[in-house]
């Protein structure tokens, strides 16, 4: 018996060959919902960071979500 499991960024595929007859499987893998800064949380980072406002600290979140869709 042979086992082979490979991955990709969005599946996950199992073989098994048993007397030579392969049986196969493909899993998509769940995508986590996205979750965005709090308002507490950006008015943490805006006070932390001196000179950043909440519109800055919003562009890099929008940037950050866009970049995981893309996953």
């Amino acid at each position: 018996m042979t086992i082979r499991i490979s991955f990709s960024e969005k599946t996950v595929r199992v073989a098994v060959e048993i007397n030579g007859a392969i049986e196969s499987a493909i899993t998509e893998l769940p995508q986590r919902p996205w979750v965005g800064l709090t308002d507490e949380e950006v008015a943490y980072f805006s006070y932390v960071l001196d000179h950043w406002t909440t519109t800055h600290i919003r562009g890099i979140e929008a940037l950050l979500k866009a970049k995981n869709e893309r996953l």
